[in-house]
């Protein structure tokens, strides 16, 4: 019964991230390119990035929710420099702040559950 509901939900999930665009929803930002991405433009929320005084990203709010792996191509599309690390909930980590590391915290079903940062 649990796996049928967490194959449901998967399901019900993809099917959401995957479906076209309304016409009301708000316009891309022009800051965001999906050139040489498999990241659909659609699923990029709008407003300004998270940047730090010199302008460089760090912060990905608009990854919350998406597959790890979209996760991933999206972080390293703004910031090619940075190292990835999957961690899935309630895994123990290192207290250690690390500027050319970033951590994608996902749930069972593999989709980000805190917004991934620089640290």
């Amino acid at each position: 019964m649990k796996k049928t509901l967490l194959a449901a939900l998967a399901a019900a999930s993809a099917t959401a991230l995957i479906a076209p665009a309304v016409a009301t929803a708000a316009p891309e930002p022009a800051d965001i390119t999906t050139t040489a991405t498999a990241v659909p433009a659609a699923l990029a929320l709008p407003g300004a990035p998270a940047a730090d005084h010199a302008g460089t990203r760090t912060q990905w709010p608009e990854t919350l929710g998406l597959p790890r792996a979209w996760a991933e191509k999206v972080i390293l599309r703004d910031r090619p420099d940075l190292e990835i690390e999957h961690i899935p909930e309630g895994a123990l980590v290192t207290m250690d702040y690390r500027e050319d590391r970033v951590r994608i915290v996902h749930n069972a079903l593999g989709l980000v559950s805190q917004v991934p940062a620089i640290g």
